[in-house]
């Protein structure tokens, strides 16, 4: 089998600044999304950071050895992170949410830390991959989201790893918070079905910039086709 993808990235109707950040290598079959938080200039170097340093990353072996070598750098950016907030002050938080899908043959692994989200839509099905690390409190007026977990600085580093067997057809939609907040389950699952892929995604991206759009933007979608 082989993969396919299309991205998409936009700061959003009220957001100066993109702090979210996307990686895709069809050929190593790894895409990932981030969506950077700690203020402008540190949630866009913590997104940035993990985007930029897998440009680099070459994964070997088996499916295993190449699950450890992908932990094994982001263990390299919670370090860098962690020299950062050292610099910056003890009130400084940096970090960013992750969802990474990895595909090596009929396998694949998740791996993910935050609310950005892995769907799949599998036998006219949708479902999600991941499980947001996330909980209601709330704020003021209303309620907000608080993250339980993330690649983040001060704190302890947690991924949660998920391995499972893929199809033939299968769409997967990593994404982050803000992309899906504003999108319907049933417009997300018409549009993953889509075809081409850049048609579901202009489909999708157009009905999100159609809304609020009140957070920064940022989508890939991946299809198993045969080879």
């Amino acid at each position: 089998m082989q993969c396919i993808s299309c991205s998409f990235t936009h700061p959003g109707h009220i957001r100066m600044n993109n702090e979210d950040a996307y990686f895709t290598n069809n050929e190593s079959e790894l895409w990932i999304v981030c969506d950077g938080m700690g203020g402008h200039q540190e949630g866009n170097f913590a997104s940035h950071l993990v985007t930029d340093i897998f440009e680099h990353v070459k994964l070997n072996g088996s499916l295993d050895q190449k699950i450890e070598a992908i932990s094994s750098q982001f263990y390299n950016i919670h370090r860098i992170l962690q020299k950062k907030v050292h610099k910056l002050g003890n009130d400084a938080v940096i970090g960013t949410t992750l969802v990474l899908l990895l595909i090596e043959g009929d396998q694949a692994v998740s791996i993910h830390s935050g609310d950005s989200r892995c769907y799949i839509v599998r036998d006219n099905t949708l479902s999600l991959v991941t499980q947001d690390h996330a909980r209601s409190i709330n704020h003021g007026e209303g309620e907000r989201k608080a993250l339980t977990k993330a690649l983040c600085a001060p704190g302890e580093l947690s991924l949660e790893v998920k391995k499972f067997k893929i199809q033939r057809d299968d769409i997967f939609l990593l994404c982050s918070d803000g992309f899906y907040d504003n999108l319907s389950t049933s417009i997300i699952k018409e549009g993953m079905q889509i075809n081409p892929l850049e048609s579901a995604m202009d489909y999708m991206s157009s009905k999100v910039l159609e809304g609020t759009a009140d957070d920064n933007l940022t989508a890939t979608l991946v299809s198993v086709q045969s080879v």
